[in-house]
């Protein structure tokens, strides 16, 4: 063999020959001796020898490598019979392409985001997310320093635990500043991910709690802003106005252990000492806590240990720990720190989905190649009984099969390099630094490699076996017009189209669901004004402003602003709903003691005076706030309908006390609920404070205009910067922008859910038509017979139809019940309508069946127009 000329094959092969040849020339001679003739003497001397190929593969099979030999000789067979079939082998491998792409780029998806969630670390399966109080799908950071310091030290099951805070910061002294976002990290932070340094080092024990400015850059930072300058390492670069010393740069990959989210430089807890009373107080909340487990300790033992930790914490100091702090730990993969919390509700469901997409493009060509193979049952046949055994026929009609399904897999690999990266188009534009896309690393190459494979086993397992089972005498006795394949190929053939059907009829109902889920959440009433309005962040806290600068700033923008033309009402706020951004906090009724385990969090923003104006949402009772609603005023908020509720049920809440942050704060109005997060969510309470009372850390514009906001875009961002040339202004944006965020998994959700049925239902209309009108061609010998019996067009068109509508109740029947107990599992994704939705349910029956009758027509109505005399003469 040519290709593996080591081996020796082809001498053991010349010498097998010379031997064979050897003997028949001996035997051939003594004939001639013995008085026959040269032609007679070599006719019977080849008849006394026997099948000499035969001889030759039992000879190469004691050898023990003719295995090798027989599997080229099979593939270079395959490819000859897919090369005479070039419609079929070029439709096949395309539909499977697509089919493992689909598969291949929901799993790059999963693979760049749940399995890789904190790219760069080390054995990111050892780590476990950390959280205190009430579970929650989008918590706020749920440590103190001083607790997280205590449960570092005192547990018994982690060999690390860090703390990080992450925000918004400027990088000033250039030009224009640069907003960055930034993480304050506790010094073990790179030690326990496991990260090392590309230049310099990380951070000191002892640097942790002192006032020392440092700063690590990241790598794309480093290489963007400073031109991945070898020498860095102690220069001072400026942020926030404040001079800082680089120590060291994060390697590339590396954006922050915010599954998700990118952080562009690391500092420590405090690095100008300006947060000492977060540093000391164990009532302020505001580090997120990571650890990883010792070898051997599992998620139940490290949270029992930690919880053991909490409740000494707890006892010696209560009045710092209200409500509930128990600990619950989660992988990485589902942390609700970051974006794999709405990651794990979504493409786990989506690479379903595309695996029922995969089992029904397997069940399409399957089809198609039983065909094949039935139309060359003869060949076959023959074949069979000329010697060849049925492992050698299963085998090579296998490897077409797997022909296909390889260069199909290599067809999806180049595409999913691609498609890997169109993950991020789904997220509209927003002020979350996200880091999400798809990766084409070794587990998703594995991947297509295990589609392929599964397609592969779909495609050509099946209908080989089935093949292989026909007898060949009946095979060569039947005539040629009968061998549709037989009553076991027609059963097969009739179960692969029941299948398309019925796996798709579940993808056209969750698309359905899924499609009017995003009508719904479109057409929704939020309770707030979106589409005039205009937002704009300035950056006063991140580049460095005193509170005093910043208080004079925000009137002086709001005054401006106000007055612009084409404004109608300006306000300001550190928080627009709908973004995926929440602020928590724990409150308590003046005077109430919580339960044990009890959660009292809550809702909160800072708004300023006519906010509520502003997005037309009505005061129910009381009053909204005031300028003189200042620091020097007594504390007031607003709560709306639910904290009002929830607080002081039956009651009038106006002038009650609510303690927020350990300060009593009084109830002077009450508004109208509205959405905070997401459309579907469940109504939870919500604290509106003064904003020049409280300034929160963000501070954004946010003006209602007479027309189009993006017209005033360019007018706001200008009258900002005439008060400040030095300010940062980020995000100027129709509100409407910023809260398409709250909808995008929705739109991924449908989009994604779409296609696939669209792919499902051209698959199971093309699989039935191509059943029928088969078994139609096969019968065109028989209809003829009918017709000439007296059979009229309209019997022959109800025969046909027959076959097609009886294979699509069937189809449906089970794809019903499939669809009906599948659509429980995503029913905590829809909104506004129900899980079997008798409506969603019935439109796509419909639809399903009347492409099939479709489908079926179509051969109906060609078999019923054929001439009975041309019917008959065709065998």
């Amino acid at each position: 063999m040519k290709w593996f000329p080591s081996f020796g094959f082809q001498r053991r092969k010349r010498e097998l020959q010379e031997e064979i040849d050897a003997h028949l020339q001996m035997a051939i001679a003594d004939r001639v001796a013995r008085g026959e003739t040269a032609e007679t003497a070599r006719r019977a001397a080849a008849r006394e020898f026997g099948n000499i190929p035969l001889v030759q593969d039992v000879t190469r099979d004691m050898w023990g490598q003719a295995w090798l030999e027989q599997l080229g000789r099979d593939l270079r067979y395959a490819l000859r019979q897919l090369r005479k079939s070039p419609g079929f082998t070029i439709t096949a491998t395309a539909m499977l392409a697509v089919a493992i792409c689909a598969n291949s780029t929901i799993f790059s998806w999963i693979d760049g985001t749940m399995l890789r969630p904190i790219p760069g670390a080390r054995d990111t399966g050892e780590l476990v997310s950390l959280q205190r109080g009430e579970r929650n799908f989008s918590p706020t950071p749920p440590f103190s320093y001083i607790d997280y310091r205590d449960l570092r030290e005192q547990n018994h099951t982690f060999t690390g635990i860090l703390a990080y805070h992450n925000d918004w910061i400027a990088l000033t002294g250039g030009a224009q500043p640069e907003r960055v976002y930034i993480a304050n990290v506790s010094a073990n932070y790179f030690d326990v991910l496991g990260i090392k340094p590309v230049l310099g080092r990380f951070f000191l024990p002892e640097e942790e709690a002192r006032a020392i400015p440092n700063v690590v850059l990241g790598y794309s930072l480093w290489k963007t802003r400073y031109a991945k300058d070898p020498a860095i390492v102690g220069k001072s670069i400026e942020v926030a106005r404040h001079p800082v010393t680089v120590i060291g740069v994060a390697p590339e990959g590396f954006v922050g252990a915010a599954p998700g989210l990118r952080d562009d430089l690391w500092v420590t807890l405090d690095p100008l000492g300006t947060d000492v009373w977060r540093m000391t107080h164990r009532d302020s909340d505001w580090l997120i806590v990571i650890g990883r487990l010792r070898p051997g300790v599992s998620r139940d033992q490290a949270a029992q240990d930690l919880d053991t930790v909490m409740h000494h914490i707890v006892v010696a100091y209560p009045d710092q720990h209200l409500g509930d702090n128990r600990i619950t730990l989660d992988p990485m993969w589902r942390s609700p720190f970051g974006a794999n919390g709405y990651m794990a509700a979504t493409l786990p469901i989506l690479l379903a989905f595309a695996g029922v997409v995969l089992l029904l493009t397997g069940a399409n060509v399957a089809t198609l190649t039983l065909v094949r193979f039935v139309s060359r049952r003869r060949e076959l046949a023959i074949r069979q009984s000329l010697g060849a055994n049925r492992i050698q026929l299963v085998r090579q009609m296998m490897l077409e099969g797997a022909v296909l399904s390889i260069v199909a897999g290599a067809v999806a690999l180049v595409l999913t390099s691609w498609t890997s990266k169109t993950f991020a188009w789904f997220f509209p534009a927003n002020s979350i630094p996200l880091a999400l896309n798809g990766t084409m690393d070794h587990r998703v190459v594995i991947g297509i490699a295990v589609f392929s494979l599964l397609a592969g086993m779909l495609c050509g397992a099946l209908p080989a076996w089935r093949s292989s089972h026909a007898p060949a005498l009946e095979v060569l006795k039947a005539e040629s017009a009968s061998i549709s394949g037989g009553s076991r190929n027609r059963k097969l053939l009739n179960g692969l189209v029941v299948a398309q059907i019925a796996l798709s009829l579940p993808l056209l109902l969750c698309s359905g669901l899924f499609l009017q889920t995003l009508r719904n959440l479109a057409a929704a009433n939020p309770g707030f004004e979106q589409d005039h309005i205009l937002t704009a962040t300035v950056g006063l806290n991140i580049a460095g402003y005193s509170n005093d600068e910043a208080q004079l700033i925000r009137h002086k923008i709001l005054d401006r602003t106000s007055a612009l033309p084409g404004v109608e009402v300006a306000s300001l706020t550190d928080w627009i709903p709908m973004t995926l951004i929440q602020k928590r906090n724990d409150a308590y009724p003046e005077g109430y003691v919580p339960h044990p385990h009890e959660s009292l969090l809550v809702e909160n923003a800072e708004v300023g005076p006519r906010y509520f104006e502003s997005l037309h949402i009505p005061i129910l009772e009381g009053r909204e706030f005031t300028l003189n609603d200042d620091e020097k005023a007594p504390r007031v908020l607003v709560v709306d309908q639910t904290a009002a509720r929830r607080f002081w049920p039956g009651q009038d809440p106006l002038g009650k006390g609510l303690k927020v942050w350990g300060r009593l704060f009084t109830v002077v109005g009450v508004a109208r609920n509205s959405t905070h997060t997401f459309v579907n969510e469940s109504p939870e309470p919500m604290l509106y404070m003064s904003y020049f009372q409280h300034p929160g850390y963000e501070t954004m514009v946010q003006v209602r205009t007479a027309g189009n906001p993006v017209d005033l875009e360019p007018a706001v961002e200008n009258t900002i910067h005439e008060i400040d040339t030095r300010l940062p202004v980020f995000d100027v944006r129709p509100m409407r922008e910023s809260t398409q965020m709250a909808s995008t998994f929705a739109v991924i959700q449908s989009t994604l859910a779409g296609m696939f049925a669209l792919i499902g239902l051209v698959l199971a209309v093309t699989g039935i038509y191509g059943v029928v009108a088969y078994r139609t061609q096969m019968r065109t010998h028989e209809i003829g017979i009918r017709m000439a019996l007296g059979a009229s067009r309209v019997d022959v068109l109800r025969l046909v139809l027959s076959q097609g509508l009886w294979l699509t109740g069937i189809g449906l029947a089970l794809g019903l019940a499939f669809a009906l107990g599948l659509t429980r599992i995503i029913v905590r994704l829809l909104y506004g309508i129900g899980a079997n939705d008798p409506i969603t349910v019935v439109s796509v029956v419909v639809l399903l069946g009347a492409m099939s009758l479709a489908a079926s027509y179509l051969p109906a109505h060609r078999a019923m127009r054929r001439n009975p005399v041309t019917a008959i003469r065709e065998l």
